[in-house]
């Protein structure tokens, strides 16, 4: 069975509105019939489709110079090479912590791809953590630092940290119970992301309701109109 090992790196928000977007997407995949050896990767970066633009701190913090852009593609383009190069066999997909298993949920959705690849999902971090710091918790730096693993690359480059988390998961893979589990187990950290709007009824991107309320934003905006005259809270329910 094969042990896909993959990071994201996205945008950076500094609104509450805002949505990360991911602009790189790195994997390793190991072959565990074969000493545990990496032996193969992969790397896009994708251009934001909702920002339309790499900032300046984006691009400080993942490390790209302007002068050094890498060329960006669409997500649908990079995710369906993504599947490609995973193939269909048996595989482990493995995370250093929980949060790019969520974008890619989130991701999926939005861009309308299905979710059957995700499956054997296993998040390392919380039993590398505890091994290495007696911790839930520990930064990928920490835990490479603490492994003795010598950094390669810059951090907060996808590919560099899929590398570094796929030398401590083939390092510490007694310590890592790897369990398997089917799409649908994953499927519910999805259900948040549509929401179906107390007034009109329809199902839609849970981006497009108030942060306070069950209503989209078209129907909160006209009955926001209709209450003008009455001093109600449209927000209230």
């Amino acid at each position: 069975m094969q042990l896909i090992v993959f990071d994201l790196e996205t945008t950076l928000t500094y609104q509450k509105d805002m949505i990360p977007e991911i602009i790189e997407i790195g994997a390793v995949k190991i072959e565990t019939d074969k000493a545990g050896m990496p032996v193969d990767t992969f790397q896009r970066y994708t251009f934001p489709a909702i920002q339309r633009r790499i900032s300046e701190r984006t691009r400080k913090f993942i490390g790209l110079n302007k002068e050094d852009m890498p060329t960006f593609i669409p997500f649908r383009k990079a995710f369906d090479a993504f599947l490609e190069w995973i193939g269909d066999g048996d595989y482990h997909l493995c995370t250093w912590g929980p949060d790019d298993k969520k974008l890619m949920i989130e991701h999926c959705a939005r861009f309308g791809f299905s979710l059957e690849w995700l499956r054997n999902f296993n998040d390392i971090q919380p039993a590398i953590s505890q091994l290495l710091a007696n911790k839930k918790q520990m930064s990928l730096k920490d835990a490479i630092d603490s492994a003795g693993i010598v950094q390669e690359g810059r951090l907060h480059s996808a590919l560099v940290d899929a590398i570094h988390t796929a030398h401590l998961l083939v390092k510490y893979n007694k310590h890592v119970p790897l369990v398997q589990n089917t799409p649908s187990e994953n499927y519910y950290m999805a259900s948040p992301l549509y929401i179906t709007c107390r007034s009109c009824g329809k199902n839609k991107y849970y981006k497009d309701f108030g942060l306070k309320s069950k209503m989209c934003q078209p129907c909160l905006h006209a009955r926001k109109k209709d209450s003008q005259k009455s001093g109600d809270n449209p927000d209230k329910s």
